[in-house]
């Protein structure tokens, strides 16, 4: 099974360069794991489908704009976990590119 650092880099490199904001979703290997891998990631404030000991987390990531933890600091928590022998399936459920804001309020 390839470490969740691998699978991050994994998803990043499929997704295109310009890529604002992502979800994503860690299935740990063993669930009993939950309140380990739980305190790992909370800078990236994780949230369950169902009960947090499921062993299901998911976070958002943001590179450029959007709402999610930064990416550099998903892919270190990752590597803490692979660093306390934590293993799981990471996929990305979704991603937003080609991000333009526009200024809605106040004058132009």
């Amino acid at each position: 099974m390839a470490t969740l650092t691998e699978q991050w880099d994994s998803i990043m490199g499929s997704v295109p360069s310009d890529w604002s904001s992502a979800t994503l979703e860690l299935e740990l290997r063993d669930a009993a794991q939950s309140e380990e891998a739980a305190l790992v990631l909370s800078p990236l404030n994780p949230w369950h489908e169902r009960d947090w000991r499921s062993g299901v987390f998911r976070f958002r990531a943001a590179h450029t704009f959007g709402y999610g933890a930064a990416a550099g600091l998903c892919r270190k928590r990752l590597g803490t976990l692979d660093s306390l022998g934590v293993q799981g399936t990471l996929q990305r459920l979704s991603a937003v590119s080609d991000v333009r804001p526009v200024s809605t309020q106040g004058t132009t």
